[in-house]
This record gives structure tokens, C-alpha cells and sequence, in this order.
């Protein structure tokens, strides 16, 4: 099985079911942000982003 491209993880709990898409949506807006190869946690207040083994 070959190793996922990335992975977004959202570390919170929503208030609607749209606001993770909403969220990764804004994410992917956002220049300068690769989610390629990227283990990336969406937390409310922070984004971290580690480089995938």
C-alpha cells in the first residue's frame, strides 16, 4: 500500500459539518502553504505542519 501524498488532521470539534471543508478550503488559499508530503494538524488558534517519513 503506498504512503498517503499528505495528510491534514483537524484537531478540534466543529460546529457544522461544513466547517472542516470550509477550513481546508481557506488552507488551500493560503500562499506558501504545500500540503504535499506534509503531515499538517488544523487546530482553532495554530497550524503546524511536519515533513511525512
Amino acid at each position: 500500500m503506498p504512503s498517503p501524498v499528505g495528510v491534514v488532521y483537524f484537531r478540534y470539534f466543529t460546529a457544522t459539518p461544513e466547517e472542516p471543508a470550509e477550513d481546508l478550503l481557506r488552507l488551500l488559499s493560503i500562499e506558501g502553504i504545500s500540503l504535499e508530503g506534509s503531515f499538517t494538524v488544523v487546530e482553532r488558534t495554530q497550524l503546524r505542519q511536519r515533513p511525512m517519513p
